[in-house]
């Protein structure tokens, strides 16, 4: 007998094989080590090198026959344990035994190991991170009691475009005329100034009706909430402090609840602290009661729109009942007031769910990126799947000994999706850790813009998520390689050389994986690119104004304290002058709101000589500021003159508008001169003479057209809230803040100033939205293009070290060194081609889902949609020549003798 024979029967030696089936393996390894004996011969080997080498490959392939078929013992028709399904040892046993040798396996290739650990934990990080942001915003009940029965009551205007908040009259109809509501609240926001211990601070403050917290289904950590007494004028000196103010300003002291703090000069008694992480529509440090008075509730208020109105509804009522309801209400309120609402108006009321008021802005964005995170993983998955094939050529010896041995096609597979399972599980747990520090990076990059930000974190849904997603990912990725390596031929497998092993069927399927990860990235890359132009063309829109060298800040003063119109004016002006005295102030200013603050004030006004009613009056923003504002702000002057000290209260009324309003209300006329009226704060209409028209400006974003702008001198109707414009001769405008402050608090020592930022900054927030889907989608696109090209280049690269006998002959027989490198990267250049095609029809339909998202930019944008690809197709062109040109260096005499 052989030497080959003699060593593989001691080997079996010990086993209780049928004496066929032992026969059968024992030929058929004995005539594999001979043809390999013999080739090594035929490469020049010595006797003695090429039997060394033999042996040694039985040693190493049949390492499984050494560590796993000494334990077999075969009983009558039954398959061996480890390799049948039904043997002695149960199913848990075997599975055991999988997850074992699946990490023999991964110990094994550190490298292989090592790559797709790396790939999917991109992939599935990504994905957690995304989806811990999707879970906390869309997926997590809001933190109150059956919040799926709350819901927010608005005024709509639907001839403006306008949702507004409610009147104090409305807010009482809405409650009383129905009967769909449970209970119901009120709020507005507002702020106070805190004085009496440390710093003067300004805090943000909600004034809220006694049910606001009953509605919401609340109750204070410590102490109470409002009773309904104190919801009455008179009764409302007291106060609900935030969790954050009571462990900020208090060192979370219990013995605050009954201390008397002081708010805008007045003493309030705290009654009770709200539990940590209660939000509701901002970052709010107190409440206070509403107190609404007679006059407040008078129905000629109606056009007081200030109120944000939430409602509980009634078990068993649904939101088209509850608005079905309230258009009713509508309805009966327009014919009760035909002055106010005219036949032909369509003003009505909106009921919406709370949860879809706080998300819907967000949401398109969030369902974007995760979409493009799962793109991400897809290619991963392709890339690693690529991996496990190629692995599957070099493994089809192992594979055809343990079918050799008895075991089922089954059992292969379940080996096989164990080791794939553990990769994901492996890549699984890295990628948590990668989401754990993306999510802090997620809330950092658009903390102001995402709401309920603080919420956000992994969970237990998270972590399950993550740990469904890895199982799913490893049967994905590697179910396919599995199949295809459990279709072993014994005969072929333990004969065959290296040259043949993958398998036509094989390299097809790894083709369609690479045509598939190219194609997806192209939908990754186009969307990114039109994310990009689009921002890049949002950041070029003139706001209207000059934000360089612009500091700006807020100054709230206390109604308690300033209760006199000339007192707030005399504030003011004196600030102003202390400012503009200041080393390095060009110039100073004051306005009520704001462009792109997010603070807004509108209404109706009447022109001279135009009969108007109801929502058929034309409709503006309003805005108090100070002679100086506008040419601080840089606004231009198309029409008339500027604001002057001359506009005083004992001067006559006079306004300047913005060349949207004088185009829409007097085209092709000349506004100045002509004479509008509109409603003081305190309800008395008020004629003005126009004087001047500006620049429109960008108010509410960069990327909407407002109705207009209607500005009027702040002495002439003065605002306690208002926010100061600092024009800077230096660089850092932001280096006045001290200066300015000390100027303010020269004035009023207990007057804080709060919101100090530059107005580039500003710019900037107003835009972050924009910036924060273009950032993350253009990172998963450059992500998803170098898996994408990796994957590329490992098949180009198999392929060339697979055909690396055919090469040889090719060039044995006269091929240049040009035919093969036109050969292998025209074969990779087909696939590009493919996966380029495929993207493109992909990119088409996917593309309109970012509408949306789009500013100034078409979803089918001809250039991206021309210049992305070929930027794709060249990257591809790369990653096929690198291969090819390793080829054309290929040894004719070297590769006619390769396996």
């Amino acid at each position: 007998m052989p030497e080959w024979k003699q060593e593989i029967g001691k080997r079996l030696a010990g086993l209780k094989l049928a004496p066929a089936r032992k026969a059968e393996i024992v030929e058929e390894l004995a005539q594999h080590l001979e043809d390999r004996y013999e080739e090594l011969l035929a490469r020049g080997a010595t006797l003695e090198e090429a039997a060394r080498s033999a042996l040694r490959e039985l040693d190493d392939g049949g390492s499984l026959l050494a560590q796993e078929l000494s334990r077999i013992e075969e009983k009558p028709q039954r398959e061996p344990a480890i390799f049948g399904d039904t043997g002695r040892m149960n199913m848990i046993g075997g599975i055991w035994q999988d997850l074992r040798y699946g990490l023999r396996m991964m110990l094994k290739n550190p490298a292989f190991t090592a790559v797709a650990v790396l790939a999917l934990g991109l992939g599935i990080g990504a994905n957690t991170a995304i989806f811990s942001v999707v879970n906390s915003i869309l997926l997590r009940p809001l933190p109150f009691r059956e919040p799926d029965r709350l819901v927010t009551v608005m005024h709509n205007y639907p001839k403006l475009d306008l949702i507004a908040p409610v009147s104090p009259p409305g807010f009482e109809d809405y409650r009383a005329r129905t009967d769909v509501f449970e209970n119901a609240g009120a709020s507005s926001g507002g702020s106070f100034n805190l004085t009496g211990e440390g710093e003067p601070e300004r805090i943000q403050a909600r004034g809220v009706t006694a049910g606001f917290f009953e509605t919401l289904g609340v109750e204070a950590a410590l102490g109470r909430t409002f009773l309904p007494e104190e919801d009455k004028p008179g009764n409302e000196h007291v106060v609900v402090l935030s969790n954050g103010l009571w462990q900020r300003r208090y060192g979370a002291d219990p013995g605050v609840v009954g201390r008397t703090i002081t708010l805008d000069g007045e003493g309030y008694t705290v009654v009770g602290v709200m539990p940590a992480g209660f939000r509701f529509y901002g970052q709010d440090d107190a409440w206070a009661p509403l107190a609404l008075n007679a006059e407040m509730m008078s129905p000629n208020r109606r056009g007081s729109e200030f109120l944000l109105m939430i409602a509980r509804l009634k078990p068993g009522v649904s939101f088209e009942q509850a608005q079905a309801a309230m258009n009713s209400v509508a309805s009966q309120i327009r014919q009760d007031n035909p002055q106010q609402y005219p036949s032909d108006s369509d003003w009505g009321v909106r009921v919406k769910p709370v949860y879809e008021e706080m998300v819907a802005d967000i949401r398109p964005a969030l369902l974007v990126l995760l979409g493009a995170v799962g793109f991400v993983l897809l290619i991963a998955c392709a890339n690693v799947a690529n991996l496990l094939l190629a692995r599957a050529s070099v493994r089809r010896k192992e594979i055809a000994i343990r079918t050799a041995l008895g075991a089922g096609r089954w059992r292969l597979v379940r080996q096989l999706l164990t080791e794939s399972v553990l990769l994901s599980i492996t890549g699984g747990g890295l990628g948590l850790l990668l989401a754990v520090w993306g999510v802090d990076v997620l809330v950092k990059l658009n903390q102001n813009n995402i709401p309920r930000a603080r919420e956000i974190g992994i969970d237990a849904r998270v972590l399950a998520f993550t740990f469904g997603l890895s199982l799913v990912t490893g049967v994905l990725f590697g179910l396919a390689p599995a199949l295809q390596a459990s279709r072993t031929q014994l005969t072929d497998a333990l004969k065959e050389g290296g040259r043949t092993s993958g398998g036509s069927h094989r390299a097809r399927f790894r083709s369609l994986l690479v045509v598939t990860e190219i194609a997806l990235a192209l939908v990754l890359l186009i969307g990114a690119g039109l994310m990009v132009k689009s921002f890049s063309r949002l950041s070029h829109v003139d706001p209207g104004f000059q934000p360089q060298n612009l500091l700006t800040m807020q100054v709230a003063l206390p109604v308690t304290k300033y209760k006199e119109d000339k007192q707030i004016g005399d504030f003011f002006r004196q600030a102003l002058e202390k400012i503009k005295s200041l080393p390095g102030v060009q110039s100073e200013g004051a306005v009520s709101q704001l462009p792109l603050s997010g603070s807004v004030a509108s209404g109706f006004f009447t022109i001279e000589g135009q009969e108007a009613s109801g929502e058929q009056r034309p409709h503006t923003d309003l805005r108090a500021s100070s002679p100086e504002y506008l040419q601080t702000m840089g606004i231009p002057l198309l029409k008339g003159r500027y604001f002057n000290e001359r506009d005083t209260d004992s001067s006559p009324n006079v306004a300047i508008i913005d060349e949207t309003l004088a185009r829409r209300y007097w085209p092709g006329a000349d506004p100045v001169g002509r004479r509008i009226s509109y409603n003081r704060r305190d309800g008395k209409p008020v004629w003005r003479e126009i004087v001047g028209v500006v620049g429109a400006i960008k108010h509410k974003a960069l990327d909407a057209d407002y109705r207009g702008q209607l500005y009027f001198p702040h002495p002439q109707n003065p605002w306690s809230n208002m926010s100061l414009v600092v024009r800077s001769n230096t660089a850092d405008p932001a280096s006045l803040t001290a200066a300015v402050r000390s100027a303010i608090q020269a004035v009023d020592k207990d007057q804080p100033v709060y919101r100090v930022m530059t107005m580039e900054t500003m710019v900037a927030e107003s835009v972050a939205q924009h910036r924060f889907s273009m950032f993350l989608l253009t990172l998963f696109a450059v992500v998803a293009v170098a898996l994408a090209v990796v994957g590329l280049y490992g098949v180009m690269s198999y392929g060339v070290s697979q055909r690396t006998h055919e090469i040889g002959i090719r060039m044995a027989l006269g091929a240049q060194a040009r035919d093969v490198l036109r050969m292998v990267v025209g074969q990779g250049f087909v696939l590009a081609l493919l996966g380029v095609g495929a993207g493109l029809l992909g990119a088409l339909a996917l593309t309109r889902v970012m509408s949306s998202l789009l500013f100034g930019v078409s979803a089918t944008d001809p250039f991206m949609f021309v210049s992305v690809p070929l930027i794709l197709a060249g990257v591809a062109l790369l990653a096929c020549y690198l291969p090819a040109r390793r080829a054309t260096k290929v040894d004719p005499m070297v590769a006619l003798r390769y396996e």
